[in-house]
């Protein structure tokens, strides 16, 4: 039997003892108690840099990612559908999604993809559903995602609250990988320890708990963006909900919730600080969008 947090046997599994005791859904049964997300709520900008320069001492590295609802699950897009799949439903649309794409793509694409990492990479960033996660380094960019895709009432408003979630990404690895004594830090397409998260490998022999890695920088925008991602492997559960059931230390990742009433404000402190549209997409498409919502046509 296999652990279902890091796919391995219940007896080369790191954290399998731990979890007699947990539920699936990370409900403790026993005595053990799960490490909560630690949450902050900041309505200022400088309330906001105070917790990102906070969450940045001591460590080595220091991720983040926006979410326009705070409670939205950290979750990659092939996860998303609705109604929910069993594992084995999606790993078959899995490979059709990716069938499909090499079939019908070449007309529009001058790059040869050398690896099925450099694939997966390029489908993402078009919006091709893959079991890839943004992340960034920069947490103004995940700030600007944050307070940009935020839903609208009739009149305009926020209509939620966001948030800003940060994540320490060597130390997520170093946990996730503990069960081979992982001592390294960010991955990229060419370390071993990915190839148990191949879209191509057997289900069966698929790893759980999600990865930090680096990506092909395909594009301007995910250069301008300090894009970077979180790949998961078989399962498709949320980050924070990992977190909750596996042995995380305390703060591997924090979560920042801005008020739906200081969405506005804040997005404005951000623009006067320079950082525009044209700064997330540095092409004639950001330059328009600035552009609009300067002269009040967005």
């Amino acid at each position: 039997m296999r652990c279902f947090f890091c796919g391995l046997s219940q007896h080369g599994c790191h954290i399998a003892g731990l979890r007699k005791s947990l539920h699936r859904d990370g409900r403790v049964v026993g005595d053990w108690a799960l490490p909560n997300i630690v949450e902050h709520k900041v309505d200022t900008f400088g309330a906001l840099l105070a917790k990102v320069e906070e969450f940045q001492n001591g460590r080595e590295q220091s991720w983040y990612r926006g979410t326009g609802n705070s409670n939205y699950s950290l979750v990659p897009s092939i996860g998303r559908r609705q109604p929910a799949m069993s594992e084995v439903e999606l790993s078959r649309v899995e490979r059709e999604i990716a069938n499909t794409f090499a079939q019908r793509a070449p007309p529009f694409v001058e790059a040869t993809f050398t690896s099925e990492w450099k694939t997966l990479f390029f489908m993402q960033h078009y919006g091709i559903p893959t079991r890839l996660l943004d992340w960034s380094e920069s947490p103004f960019v995940a700030l600007y995602f944050a307070l940009t895709s935020v839903k609208r009432d009739v009149r305009g408003k926020a209509a939620n609250d966001v948030a800003v979630w940060s994540c320490d990404p060597v130390l997520w690895n170093r946990t996730a990988l503990a069960h081979i004594t992982f001592k390294g830090g960010i991955l990229d397409e060419y370390c071993e320890e990915i190839k148990a998260y191949s879209p191509t490998s057997d289900l069966d022999q698929r790893a759980t708990i999600p990865l930090m890695i680096y990506g092909t920088h395909n594009s301007p925008r995910i250069v301008a963006q300090r894009g970077v991602f979180a790949l998961f492997g078989k399962g498709s559960d949320g980050m924070e909900v990992v977190y909750k059931a596996g042995s995380f230390p305390h703060g591997s990742i924090e979560k920042l919730i801005i008020a739906k009433d200081k969405v506005d404000e804040m997005l404005s402190s951000l623009f006067r600080k320079g950082f525009a549209e044209s700064t997330i997409y540095p092409d004639l498409s950001g330059l328009s969008l600035e552009i609009k919502r300067r002269f009040g046509f967005y």
